[in-house]
């Protein structure tokens, strides 16, 4: 169907904006059962929010990852302002994105 001049039928689509891969992964641990499914719930919301944030849940930890350091700090501040959850936070791990594209060889072997 025609849209006649004036009309507000008219529709524009929007390309969407593709999200930075997560390059820094922390483990988060709570004290408590009850804290850990609220923390679920906070990670949730706040990766709804920011879809550079990663969140991965097993049986034995949860792993946030991020865009680096300073995210990651603002998340745990949220988490801690907005849902009153006290997390403590693993060791930072760096996701390397480097690849070994030609062989070389060595003086030694």
């Amino acid at each position: 169907k025609k849209a006649s001049k004036g009309s507000s039928n008219n529709i524009v689509y929007l390309a969407g904006v593709a999200s930075p891969k997560p390059v820094l992964k922390v483990r988060l641990e709570t004290e408590t059962a009850e804290e850990q499914t609220k923390l679920s719930e906070a990670l949730s919301l706040l990766s709804t929010e920011d879809p550079s944030l990663l969140v991965e849940e097993t049986d034995s930890a949860t792993l946030l990852s991020g865009l680096g350091e300073l995210h990651i700090e603002i998340v745990l501040d949220r988490l801690h302002r907005e849902f009153g959850l006290r997390v403590i936070c693993g060791t930072p791990s760096v996701a390397y994105r480097e690849t070994v594209t030609e062989g070389f060889e060595t003086a030694g072997g």
